[in-house]
């Protein structure tokens, strides 16, 4: 059996595609997650493809640092690829828990990475999060790993504190920023949370997003190359036909799954005077990342047809015909809601997250102890 390489987080919609990934080439695959019905589904899935790798399952809590502990130095893999975390904006629910999963669990990782003998390359999931509110108006270049860091919510500084636990350990690592991951996966996510995001998101504001096919291919790639991306910050978005606006991106997952586009009029546009008034979504530079893992192989097209293939097919009839009464309905739905809250002409989306979630859900500029 060969050296493995740890994936954690690895039943999630990116991670079973890596895993897959590294499993159809050939290696040793220990795969890590939360132990639940999804997680086991997704095992049974992995181990039917019959690929000439070898799939470890493992069912570890980052919480739990003798678990952790163990599970590192039973394996001892050459590469960990740490894509385990509690996500935006369910962990604006409980930052606290979020802040102990996203920040303490990569500590604990770490730590237990830097007990064995041969040190493995660290491959992290960042994310854009952590260059915080980006006005397009006063900022019309693109994000790069040399752009500051200036988080404005929890999940971008939980990102921000991991990425320094990890520069700071003295591994072997790469820290990889996605843009926004999207998969036929995201539709089982739109809860009330996601939905309260998306409106409050401005319509124009800039949003880079990644097929997850792609996303899972560059941390595959990631963790095959050691030489090439140690010490590398590297920016994972889809090729230029993946550079979009919100809500024409909300437009086209609409269209995809048979209700059709509600247009401009559905949400409002960011302040070109707020450099606090937009989403922390940015265009990425990806030229580096792309050139060191190759892994740019669809286009924004591709990736809308493959979340429309997905939808049953009595879900797009179903949603077909509904469409043309369901989408005035719904524009009129929103201006009265808008109207509702009180909100003005422009989006200010954290001044409404905050209010609708607590004020938790802002970035705290509080560091927790170093590693």
């Amino acid at each position: 059996m060969t050296v493995p390489i740890l994936v954690t987080g690895a039943f999630g919609q990116v991670g079973r595609r890596c895993v897959a990934n590294l499993l159809a080439r050939g290696h040793t695959v220990v795969a890590s997650d939360l132990r639940t019905e999804a997680a086991l589904s997704v095992v049974r899935t992995l181990a039917d493809q019959h690929t000439p790798g070898t799939l470890l399952p493992a069912y570890a809590d980052l919480l739990d640092p003798a678990a952790i502990g163990s599970l590192v130095a039973r394996h001892q893999p050459r590469a960990i690829v740490h894509l385990a975390a509690m996500l935006s904006p369910v962990s604006y629910r409980n930052p606290e828990l979020a802040r102990r999963i996203n920040v303490g669990g990569t500590r604990t990782l770490v730590r237990a990475a830097q007990g064995l003998a041969a040190p493995p390359l660290f491959v992290y999931a960042s994310s854009a999060g952590v260059y915080g509110s980006r006005n397009p108006y006063r900022h019309p270049e693109r994000l790069s790993a040399q752009t500051a860091v200036d988080p404005v919510d929890q999940y971008g500084e939980d990102k921000m504190l991991a990425e320094r636990i990890i520069v700071n350990s003295g591994l072997s690592h790469a820290i990889l920023r996605l843009g926004g991951v999207i998969s036929p996966d995201g539709a089982g996510a739109l809860n009330r949370d996601y939905l309260l995001l998306m409106r409050a998101t401005p319509g124009d504001n800039r949003l880079h997003t990644v097929d997850a096919r792609d996303a899972a291919l560059a941390f595959a790639n990631a963790a095959e190359r050691p030489d090439s991306v140690d010490g590398k910050v590297l920016l994972i978005g889809g090729d230029d036909s993946h550079l979009n606006l919100h809500r024409d991106v909300e437009d086209d997952m609409l269209q995809a799954i048979g209700l059709g586009r509600l247009g401009p009029q559905a949400s409002l546009p960011g302040d070109p005077d707020d450099d606090r008034g937009w989403s922390f979504t940015g265009w990425l530079d990806t030229t580096e990342s792309q050139a060191l893992l190759d892994y740019q192989h669809h286009s924004w097209a591709h990736t809308v047809d493959w979340v429309a293939s997905a939808q049953p097919r009595a879900v797009r009839v179903i949603a077909g015909a509904l469409g043309p009464l369901a989408r005035p309905v719904v524009r009129t739905a929103l201006t009265l809601q808008r109207r509702a809250e009180h909100r003005g002409p422009y989006a200010d989306p954290w001044t409404l997250i905050s209010a609708k979630l607590g004020p938790g859900v802002l970035a705290s500029n509080v560091d927790p102890a170093p590693t």
